[in-house]
Formats: C-alpha cells, structure tokens, sequence
C-alpha cells in the first residue's frame, strides 16, 4: 500500500507542476488543465462528490468550504488515478482477496491525493521541523494551510518521520454499523447506540506504521488518555493501549481536545533526534 499511495503522491505533484501558478493549486486552475468539467448538483445523502470520466459533480448541499475543497480535490485525485492503468491494476492485486475489496482502499488514496493538493508534503515537513512533530501541528496545519483537520490529519501521518498512527475523535452518538460512502469521515450511520461516546471518526498511519489504523466508531476505554484528556479540556500525554484485536503493548500517546474533538497521536516508535529529520 505505500508504494500505492507514493504513487498517488507523484501524481498529484505532476498535475501541480503542469497546471498550478503556485506550490498549492486552485482546484480551477487543476481542472482547466487536465481539461475537467465541474458541475454542482444534488447527490444522495452522505455522498459530497462523483466523478465520471471527465465530469466531477460537487454536493451543492455542502456548507463547509474546506470540507468542499476537500471534496474538489479528492474526485480530481479519482480521475488522476482511473487514467492511470499500472496504479489501477496494482490496486486490483493488493484487493483481489481482501474482504472490503476495492472501495476502501481507494478512498484512502484518494484522500491522501487530497491532502497533498491542499498541504503540499515537502511544505508540511517544513513545519515541523520548525515546530516539532507533535499532535498540535495537527490544528496549526490546517489553520495555516487553510484546510480541514480531516487532512492535516491524513498528512501529518504521511509525513510522519516514525512509526505512529494519528487519531480524530469526536464525542456524539455512535452509528451500530458503518455505512460506507466516498467521504465516509463526514458521515455517520442510521442507527446509534443510545448514549454519546468519544470514538474514532478518522486514523491514519505512518509509511512505516505498515497500515495500521484504528477503525472507524472505535470507542476508547473510559480511564484512556483521550477521553481524560476531553473530560479535563486539556492537552495530555502518557502510556496508552491501542485497541487493536490482539495488541497486548502500550506506547506513548498525546492527545489534544479541541471543543467536540480530541485529536490524537499514538507513537509505536520514538522519534529521531531532530537535527538528523530531513525534508519529505
């Protein structure tokens, strides 16, 4: 999967120096040239956008703007993607006997093809070797980058320079089933446990993580790092287990609460010394 989603990441920075004026493109300018039509339209619920051959189609009910540019450039990054049929057919092979198939692990490669659109990796890198690789790069990233916590999420993972997995968590009602859709992190199910929980809405993992992450509606313990750091309002840190089926290790995990959300970083190695980190 990381040589899926080094892949993307080329894809995405050829699209860039081809068609963008600047390090971070306008999603304009990347549809003129890779000559895409937009639209605005009514799609079904929990689905922000579509793409179909040359045609992206825009959720007009979206109100957020980063969560729209999101969405802009994640169906862009399908595009990129469908044309290219190595990608598509090595995409084939590392799904042909998974249970989830297909699907899954292409939006995950479609949101980190996002994510570099909007927060370059080389830019992101920058900032934390002037800042330190820690959970509150998470919030400045997306403040600085103008973007979602969604995709400082996705990037700061991908930037990662040690094998960790990086955590959004929200406090409401828990769906009893996922419902897949495109832009399954701003959604949620039908039917929900009858009390608000903090839990997963979104993880992802370090190259060197080997594609560990937390699934999605996972519900922490209530003596956990992250449900205290929430309960106290206070960024946190310490020895935390990670639910994964069979972990038996703990690691150091931080954790920064942020009005609803906790945002969190489970280290599964230490860092390096900063004065050996090199740009991504």
């Amino acid at each position: 999967m990381n040589r899926m989603k080094r892949h993307v990441i080329e894809l995405v920075r050829d699209a860039v120096n081809k068609y963008a004026s600047m390090t971070i493109p306008t999603f304009d300018e990347i549809c003129s040239g890779l000559e895409l039509e937009v639209k605005d339209g009514k799609l079904p619920s929990g689905t922000d956008g579509a793409q179909k051959d040359k045609i992206i189609i825009i959720n007009s009910q979206i109100k957020s703007e980063e969560r729209k540019r999101f969405t802009q450039f994640h169906e862009v990054t399908h595009y990129l993607i469908e044309k290219d049929g190595d990608l598509i057919s090595e995409l084939h092979d590392y799904t042909i006997n998974q249970e989830h198939g297909f699907k899954k692990p292409l939006e995950t490669l479609c949101n980190i093809g996002a994510a570099e659109f909007l927060m370059p990796s080389k830019e992101f890198t920058k900032l934390y070797n002037k800042r330190g690789f820690n959970v509150q790069l998470i919030l400045f990233a997306a403040n600085y980058f103008k973007s979602s916590t969604i995709a400082a999420t996705i990037q700061f993972a991908q930037v990662a320079p040690n094998k960790c997995i990086a955590v959004v968590c929200e406090n409401g009602l828990v769906p009893n089933a996922p419902v897949p859709s495109q832009a399954s992190f701003f959604t949620t199910g039908n039917q929900y446990h009858n009390k608000s929980k903090l839990h997963v809405i979104y993880s992802a993992s370090s190259p060197a993580a080997s594609d560990r992450w937390l699934a999605k509606y996972t519900i922490f313990p209530d003596d956990h790092v992250i449900n205290q750091a929430f309960l106290r309002a206070e960024k946190l840190e310490g020895e935390s287990e990670i639910p994964f089926p069979g972990w038996q290790e703990s690691c150091i995990c931080e954790a920064l609460p942020d009005k609803n959300r906790v945002y969190a970083l489970f280290h599964l190695s230490s860092l390096p010394d900063p004065n050996q980190m090199t740009l991504f």
